[in-house]
């Protein structure tokens, strides 16, 4: 195989996979009421990551009472659902505050309220506000480099196969001599 199509190859790659990863997910965000109802009970809001970024946010007890607010990835949520809360992104209890969790990689994420130690026989109500955003600096930085590096590829690769293209074919073309002008003076 030639160098300057493993080039190009490669450089197209790697400009596909540093678009992909330069350009953040738009940013969502969502408010509302959520009720917790008296017994061992919580609420969940899934989130389907496609891209990198941040949940975060802010909520607050209607009553004052005392929540936990979770953020949980897919295996974390899946042992506090089986009654372990051993690991989380971010955890928070009170009556009201704000939460923020980096979120690395694709996936399904949770935010999950659920009462708090003295508050399991009454029925909470959170106001809630939230936000899911595609800004990861890391991952921003790592999109620039290899969209970078795929370009570089890419130009390099272009320009072996114009250096190492043969000339034009004169193949199927005839060539004349263009015909000598002569010159006469009038009356010779």
């Amino acid at each position: 195989m030639r160098v300057f199509r493993v080039l190009l190859t490669t450089g197209g790659i790697f400009l596909i996979v540093g678009i992909y990863l330069a350009i953040p997910a738009a940013a969502v965000s969502g408010n509302g009421t959520y009720s917790v109802p008296a017994g061992n009970f919580y609420y969940r809001i899934i989130f389907n990551v496609q891209n990198a970024g941040r949940i975060s946010g802010q909520f607050s007890e209607t009553s004052g009472s005392i929540v936990t607010l979770y953020v949980f990835t897919s295996a974390q949520f899946d042992s506090y659902r089986n009654g372990v809360v051993s690991q989380d992104l971010f955890a928070i209890t009170g009556s009201s505050g704000g939460f923020s969790a980096s979120v690395a990689f694709p996936g399904d994420y949770y935010l999950v309220i659920q009462h708090g130690a003295s508050f399991v026989n009454q029925a909470e109500a959170v106001q809630l506000t939230w936000q899911l955003d595609g800004s990861n600096f890391f991952l921003l930085g790592l999109g620039i480099t290899i969209f970078v590096v795929g370009v570089i590829l890419t130009f390099l690769g272009y320009r072996l196969r114009s250096r190492g293209a043969p000339p034009p074919s004169t193949a199927g073309v005839i060539l004349f001599d263009q015909p000598k002008s002569e010159s006469t003076t009038p009356g010779e």
